[in-house]
């Protein structure tokens, strides 16, 4: 049987060391999604890999497999960007993590999704500039949840099926549905009217359009909560990366 041969943009999620002298790279790539390699003696051969397999390195990857059922084999990869400014730069680097560790969690094994990793390669560009971080990254993980499927409907109650006209809205714990005052019914979750119209936004518009927005500092708060919130609640988890975000009414920042 003639092998499979794989060459595709990819991001480096993570390695392990796998026996002495081998690592065991995870990748989300174009044409193949998330996927694990092995990389033959990169431990001992540094040359081959220099640099190459640290998180966010964007890659392109050749890759091999004997047949379909087996594991893939890194043979040799090109660096297109190390996004070297986030490793530079702590809470970018922490907001770079969390990126990763989502796209690991939510995402099965070979299955393309170019959106996703179209979004990915977005944000850690977007991670690199002068725009607030964390402001970056709530864009991000309101898009991969509006491309899950998971993000409630934003401009309308979910009990009467009305636009909110007067704010704040609450929100279901769990499913972050949104309803209306008149249909809140004691719900704890509670969201402006400004903060839900900003997410809807972001969820939904053009990237070349969303530079044009910047968040006051409580709807980044609200924001975050909200989305953060989803995520745990669809994951069953919290995300390890989330533990280094400290974010409040006083202060949005990454702690160490």
């Amino acid at each position: 049987m003639a092998p499979v041969l794989l060459s595709t943009p990819a991001l480096v999620i993570s390695t392990s060391q796998l026996g002495e002298s081998d690592l065991l790279v995870t990748l989300f790539s174009l044409k193949a999604g998330k996927l694990k390699a092995v990389a033959k003696g990169a431990k001992r051969s540094k040359k081959r890999f220099m640099n190459a397999l640290e998180p966010f390195t964007e890659i392109i990857a050749s890759l091999a497999k004997s047949r379909p059922q087996a594991m893939w084999r890194l043979d040799s990869v090109s660096i297109s960007d190390n996004h070297e400014t986030i490793r530079a730069d702590y809470p970018r680097f922490v907001l770079g993590n969390l990126c990763l560790e989502l796209i690991d969690l939510w995402h099965k094994e070979e299955v393309q999704d170019r959106n996703a990793f179209d979004l990915t390669r977005w944000y850690l560009a977007m991670l690199g500039t002068s725009r607030s971080p964390l402001e970056t990254s709530l864009i991000f993980q309101t898009r991969l949840l509006k491309h899950a499927g998971l993000l409630p409907e934003l401009t309308v109650c979910s009990s009467c099926g009305n636009v909110p006209a007067t704010g704040p809205v609450c929100y279901a714990r769990g499913t972050g549905e949104i309803f209306c005052r008149e249909c809140k019914n004691d719900r704890p979750g509670s969201l402006s009217l400004g903060t839900l119209r900003c997410l809807e936004f972001l969820s939904s518009a053009e990237f070349a359009n969303i530079d044009r927005l910047r968040l006051a500092s409580w709807q980044l708060v609200e924001g975050w909560h909200y989305i953060k919130h989803l995520h745990c609640h669809h994951l069953g988890r919290e995300p390890v990366s989330y533990r280094f975000v400290e974010i409040d009414n006083k202060k949005q920042r990454v702690n160490a």
